[in-house]
């Protein structure tokens, strides 16, 4: 008993080989790929329009949506980068005074 395949098992390997080996052959083909690449510009293209209308419909209850927070963050960043620049240059000004030497008169 030890050696019999289960009967689940031989049922599933009657039905998976004939089937699989039609399966890899249409994945294989010039139509299959063809359907792949339409399935993902569809794909796309709903995923745009269900963003455009989420977008909406958050701006008309007044909430922010990913594009407005993505925004803001750029925003920030700019800010944060002009505010190092302007710490380097008051820095760097701070430094000089402080090697002068004092104007005589």
């Amino acid at each position: 008993m030890a050696g019999r395949t289960p009967l689940w098992r031989r049922a599933f390997d009657a039905v998976e080989k004939p089937l699989g080996d039609t399966l890899a052959s249409g994945a294989r083909s010039g139509a299959f790929a063809d359907l792949l690449a339409v399935g993902l510009r569809v794909n796309r293209r709903l995923q745009r329009e269900v963003e455009r209308r989420t977008r909406r419909a958050l701006h008309l209850v007044n909430l922010p949506a990913a594009t407005d927070v993505r925004r803001l963050s750029q925003q920030v960043t700019d800010l944060q980068r002009q505010v190092r620049s302007l710490e380097r240059e008051l820095a760097a000004t701070t430094d000089r005074n402080r090697r002068k030497p004092p104007a005589r008169r």
